[in-house]
């Protein structure tokens, strides 16, 4: 799929074979998350009912970029703990990743997150382009314990992947009424034994709150999964 909208119209597509009609119960896993949204919304432009929709660590589409000042102080700590020898590589980096944007190439240490490079290049490229709109909706997201690599501010933790750690994975100024629950593992472990089985536990627990009528609940997981 090209674009987020398009892929939770396939997902609907399918639902419906199996339950014509809501209350719908919705999921998903890291950026599957975000298709689960966009399932919502469409369901509710239809006039469905969304009874629960379930994120698992799932990001924003597009993070909250890093301030300078906090860029700044990421390479100060970073010289620090490393001494001068990591001037050297941050500058020779810099270089190579000038160089391969300008050629229309990617460098980068980040390991791969999908199975496949073209599913992975059309899920990026879907999310980079979703627009996201505001769910006042139920959402109850799942994460691991926050853990960060830069202490940047005493209020503020950047991980690895230069991103902000935040509480909320940064959803409440777009789902008001998100709730956030803390679960064993990290992004990838927690859905692993014997991790996951806590976090089935809650979800459970969740279904059981809300559950009128024998609902199957749908998970949209990570985008070759």
């Amino acid at each position: 799929h090209g674009t987020i909208p398009e892929a939770a119209r396939d997902y609907i597509a399918e639902m419906k074979q199996v339950q014509p009609k809501g209350p719908y119960m919705l999921g998903g896993f890291s950026g599957g998350g975000i298709t689960a949204l966009e399932i919502a919304q469409q369901l509710r432009a239809e006039g469905e009912e969304v009874s629960m929709l379930v994120m698992l660590d799932t990001p924003l589409p597009v993070r909250r970029p890093l301030s300078k000042r906090d860029r700044i102080t990421i390479q100060m700590l970073e010289l620090k703990e490393k001494g001068p020898a990591y001037l050297t590589r941050w500058v020779s980096n810099r270089i190579k990743w000038e160089i391969s944007k300008r050629r229309g190439t990617a460098v980068t240490d980040a390991p791969a997150q999908f199975h496949n490079a073209e599913i992975e290049a059309a899920f990026l490229s879907a999310v980079e382009t979703y627009e996201l709109q505001m769910w006042d909706g139920p959402l109850l997201l799942y994460r691991p314990p926050l853990e960060g690599k830069w202490q940047v501010a005493p209020d503020r933790l950047v991980n690895s992947e230069r991103a902000y750690v935040v509480h909320d994975n940064d959803w409440s100024d777009w789902a008001p009424k998100v709730e956030v629950f803390e679960v064993p593992g990290n992004h990838d472990s927690m859905v692993l034994e014997p991790n996951v089985r806590v976090l089935a536990s809650r979800i459970r627990d969740a279904i059981t709150d809300v559950e009128k009528d024998n609902n199957p609940v749908w998970v949209a997981g990570k985008a070759a999964e």
